[in-house]
């Protein structure tokens, strides 16, 4: 893409050809899967923090610990000491102390673990903590209920009922997986000695950061320590349709919050101050409505209070980013050809340089950490034959040196298993555009043998399938009764230009199917030698969902058919779903809209094909799953069941758009891969189909 890159890749990925010894992954062998994450390099770069999850099929639960490490080498220790469950861990800025949380409230321990103690006792808990640079403060938020809470608006339940209903009269009044109860989560600062913890938003309606995973990312201390900059969003009755996020800063030591960010109307979040406090870097959205809009690198000047753009020309987004210590290079993350990397902007004479440089690229890079030295960094990896593991190495002038594996959490088990790694593929799709998809192979591949396809499609729309270990539509997990799995990233996918991203939008059952037919052609064609074209499935979630059930309604190429949390009548789903800016700018506004109505309502469901379903088809669906609500899934069984075609219900009452209980994510599996491995496989029916 950009002339004149020096970029380092590390090898984690066995061997395309099978390897003696080693089998197919188990559930029981994803289930071991040591998650890593969230490394954290001490100041002085000799040391590194980092979280470990696990899953607990026995529990049923997924515990984590955080493990300290020497970048020298040697035995991780956990973290501030054996059977302590400990997370989000932060290095003082001297280095002689670490913050983290622990049962739910904020501690404080020195650098070897001794001497650990608690510093929050709060009804809402702790999380999310961040240091002052100055060291003699702590940020972090609480859950707290806003204060004169005395109308129904913020306080759904009636007070003087014993009645189980709950009363609103505004919209988002349930989010994701839970009902709005009138807790605010918000922003507080604490002394080391918790002498003094309160709440520096005491008044704020809104959540501090906007939930309902908006971590630590969204808020920062200024470098003298005296104000805070966080994101919130704060569009009253407007917050079911506004996606018009902003940064506020207030004082530390209490006042007001200013909002910085007003002039813009889409989602302004994430501050980061520059080491000398003259600068709040952030991300922007300038699309009113548009959650998938470019996320633009802005700079905000504090004495001028005005905005600037960097880099305005390149076409990625910045999904991560922070200064060098020294404050004169940005690094940036960004997803790029389904890979996440990293970039870096560096400061000239005359400004920040117009052009970006790819420094870390080469499978999935995140979580960039930087030593004091701004050259000692650590940063997570991972790709689809990989689990997440820790890497370093030392940024220079001409780019990353000396990268290696830091963690080895997971090499026992991984040398065990037959694992292949991701094969690109690029084709000419729609509207004549460069289209990239990957292949991967079955663990059970033998050269002149052919096997079962699985065309795997992604959720979003604009979200793309990785080059990634994922954690719940794992690949290799997906391959392991001997499928040859497809993926493709269609028009709508990140990482390939925000005009390729804008073009889902609109036109849903369009240029995206084109795009998957195509891809799933070439892909069957290039790998005529091991690839069965005439016994092919295809599996996705959320707007993967939808699309196979578009498919059931317009090919009969597939022998069977996977929808997971699919949208199945687009009017419905507008009508249901929590987040209707959604809805409203993919689909060109209210489903009320007559023009919107005859376009794209009544032109890309799914159901008003529902007379042409004949392929067998499994349906998944949570009756926690308020973006996409359950009657969807079980309107499409009710059509299947109708008319007779071979069909499946599965419900999880338990779960929301993701199945994340361990013993769920099993049975999940058990009925995905036992109802592929019938139509597919030609398995035994058994009890999953």
């Amino acid at each position: 893409m950009f002339a004149g890159l020096l970029v380092a890749t590390v090898s984690i990925a066995p061997a395309a050809s099978a390897q003696k010894g080693r089998r197919p992954m188990t559930f029981e062998d994803f289930a071991a899967v040591r998650g890593v994450s969230d490394p954290q390099i001490s100041p002085d770069g000799r040391s590194v923090l980092y979280a470990v999850r696990t899953m607990n099929l026995q529990t049923n639960k997924r515990p984590a610990g955080t493990f300290l490490l020497s970048l020298a080498g040697g035995t991780p220790k956990p973290f501030p000491a054996e059977g302590v469950s400990a997370g989000e861990a932060r290095w003082a800025p001297d280095g002689s102390r670490v913050a983290y949380t622990s049962g739910g409230q904020l501690w404080i321990a020195d650098a070897s673990g001794a001497n650990a103690r608690q510093i929050t006792k709060l009804a809402g808990g702790a999380s999310g903590p961040v240091w002052s640079p100055t060291g003699d403060r702590i940020a972090f938020t609480s859950s707290v209920t806003p204060v004169n809470c005395h109308t129904v608006e913020c306080r759904p339940v009636h007070p003087d009922s014993t009645a189980s209903a709950m009363v609103y009269d505004h919209l988002l009044f349930r989010h994701w997986t839970a009902y709005d109860t009138g807790e605010r989560q918000h922003l507080f600062v604490a002394t080391l000695d918790g002498s003094d913890v309160h709440d520096v938003v005491p008044s704020a309606p809104y959540d501090v950061p906007p939930g309902p995973f908006g971590g630590s990312e969204g808020y920062a201390f200024s470098p003298d320590g005296k104000e805070i900059a966080y994101t919130a969003k704060d569009q009253g009755r407007a917050n079911a349709w506004s996606t018009d996020l902003n940064l506020y800063v207030v004082p530390v030591a209490g006042g007001a919050p200013t909002v910085i960010t007003g002039s813009n109307h889409g989602a302004d979040e994430n501050p980061v101050y520059s080491p000398d406090g003259r600068y709040i870097l952030y991300h922007s959205q300038a699309t009113p409505g548009f959650e998938s809009d470019q996320t633009r690198l802005m700079l905000y000047d504090r004495a001028a209070h005005t905005s600037t753009r960097l880099v305005p020309t390149w076409d990625r987004n910045a999904d991560a980013y922070q200064f060098s210590p020294d404050g004169n290079t940005i690094y940036v993350q960004t997803v790029d050809a389904s890979r996440e990397k990293y970039y870096r902007i560096a400061r000239t004479a005359s400004g920040w340089s117009a052009r970006p440089t790819l420094v870390i690229s080469g499978h999935n890079n995140h979580e960039l950490s930087i030593a004091r030295d701004g050259r000692t960094i650590v940063w997570s990896r991972d790709a689809i034959e990989a689990p997440a593991e820790l890497y370093t190495g030392t940024m220079a002038a001409g780019g990353l040196e000396g990268a290696r594996q830091l963690t080895h959490e997971n090499d026992a088990l991984i040398s065990q298993l037959q694992l292949y790694p991701g094969e690109d593929f690029w084709y000419k799709g729609a509207h004549g555009d460069s289209v990239q998809g990957m292949v991967i192979r079955p663990p059970q591949y033998r050269a002149g043998k052919k096997y079962p396809v699985l065309l795997i499609i992604h959720g979003g729309p604009q979200s793309p399938f990785m080059d990634q270990w994922h954690s719940r539509w794992n690949f290799s997990l997906f391959a392991s009764p001997g499928f040859a799995i497809v993926f493709i990233n269609p028009h709508g996918s990140p990482g390939y230009g925000q005009k390729f991203t804008n073009a889902v939008s609109l036109d849903w059952g369009g240029a995206p199917y084109q795009d998957l037919m195509k891809g799933l052609d070439v892909a069957l064609a290039r790998n005529a030698s091991w690839m069965d074209s005439s016994d092919v499935g295809a599996a996705g979630a959320s707007y993967g969902g939808y699309m196979v059930n578009w498919i059931a309604g317009h090919t009969h190429r597939f022998k069977a058919l996977f929808t997971h949390d699919g949208v199945w009548n687009l009017e419905a789903m507008a009508g249901g779903t929590e987040e209707l800016w959604f809805t409203e700018h993919e689909f060109g506004g209210e489903y009320w809209n007559p023009k919107a109505m005859a376009e794209q309502y009544r032109r890309w469901s799914p159901h008003l094909s529902a007379g042409n379903l004949k392929t067998p088809q499994l349906v998944v669906h949570s009756e926690l799953d308020y973006r996409i609500p359950i009657s969807e899934g079980i309107s499409l069984f009710t059509a299947l069941q109708r008319q007779g075609v071979p069909s499946r219900l599965v419900i999880f009452p338990d779960e929301g758009h993701w199945i994340t209980k361990p013993d769920n994510l099993r049975f999940w599996y058990h009925e995905v891969l036992g109802w592929f491995g019938h139509y597919l496989n030609g398995a035994p029916c058994g009890d999953a189909c």
